[in-house]
């Protein structure tokens, strides 16, 4: 009897104990879960954090790339300059080639010069313009020479014709009466004192400077190419001295050789008909300046080296 009694009271004691124990498990197991979430939780934000840290670095190494290159560059990159359209721009010297004008260029110009001059009014060549001009007129006689012959039939000297009449360009072409026998530094001399004569009569004038044109091989004067040649070129160092406009108007009547061809002039040698007034006046044409222009100054090695080229060319011709 004891005996089973005292079992029953031990029975009773150890479901007693055994509560407690499970009560206990219960709360260690939550807050295991609990301290497995938490460290979930930190453990997810670190390797977001990680991620987002990896991710965003290759951006910033590609923005500083891309942005480098404009932060050290110190040296400006020039730019293309804007076309334009081509303007010329002429400069004292030899005149280029340019847009074609019509005859109405030359209403008020003049032209000035000895019997090759002549033929614009015997071949009727240019109607509207004036010509002071005649046979054997040289450097020297332009200023004594009675030539020009006026309305009432009396007759002046080229320079007195320029006081009488105010022009917007002079076309000046002599020198063809001396080149044979006239030493090319006195020819220079001359010709510089008409230059400032004639802008001293004519100050608003634009002032052409023409060559000297070619002869055929064989001539009635006995003049030589090459020799022409030589006083145009310092022609042309005159005209870039004296700020004057120089045509090579030679260019257009020269052949292969460089010559003025036999059938051109087959009388002397020297003087040519209508068809080569018109290559001369198709050639002034397309080599002028406007007044805007008149003033432009620029470095005058270009005409230099543009007259040397010419020279060069017609001497391989």
């Amino acid at each position: 009897m004891s005996y089973n009694k005292s079992m029953k009271i031990n029975r009773k004691r150890r479901k007693n104990s055994v509560l407690p124990v499970f009560l206990l498990l219960l709360v260690a197991l939550a807050v295991s879960l609990a301290i497995a979430g938490v460290w979930q939780a930190a453990t997810g934000e670190a390797h977001a954090s990680s991620a987002e840290s990896s991710s965003s670095q290759p951006s910033s190494e590609a923005a500083s790339s891309v942005s480098e290159p404009l932060e050290s560059s110190s040296v400006p990159i020039s730019q293309p300059e804007p076309e334009t359209e081509p303007a010329f721009e002429p400069v004292q010297g030899i005149v280029p080639k340019t847009e074609r004008i019509d005859n109405h260029y030359f209403d008020d110009a003049v032209f000035v010069g000895d019997s090759i001059t002549t033929g614009i009014e015997l071949y009727g060549m240019m109607e509207n313009t004036d010509v002071l001009a005649g046979t054997g007129v040289n450097l020297l006689t332009v200023y004594t020479a009675q030539v020009v012959k006026l309305d009432d039939g009396s007759r002046i000297t080229i320079m007195d014709g320029l006081k009488n009449k105010q022009y917007s360009k002079v076309y000046i072409m002599l020198g063809g009466n001396e080149v044979r026998d006239e030493a090319k530094e006195q020819f220079i001399k001359n010709y510089s004192r008409v230059i400032d004569d004639i802008r001293k009569l004519q100050p608003d004038a634009t002032l052409y400077i023409q060559s000297i044109t070619p002869v055929t091989k064989v001539n009635n004067y006995k003049m030589d190419n090459q020799r022409i040649d030589e006083f145009n070129e310092a022609l042309l160092n005159l005209c870039l001295e004296k700020d004057a406009y120089y045509l090579n108007v030679a260019e257009c009547m020269k052949d292969e050789n460089g010559m003025l061809p036999d059938a051109a002039s087959p009388a002397d040698g020297m003087h040519f008909g209508p068809e080569y007034y018109n290559k001369w006046f198709d050639y002034l044409m397309e080599h002028t300046v406007t007044r805007s222009d008149k003033d432009h100054t620029d470095d005058s090695s270009s005409a230099i080296e543009t007259a040397s080229s010419t020279k060069e060319q017609d001497q391989k011709a």
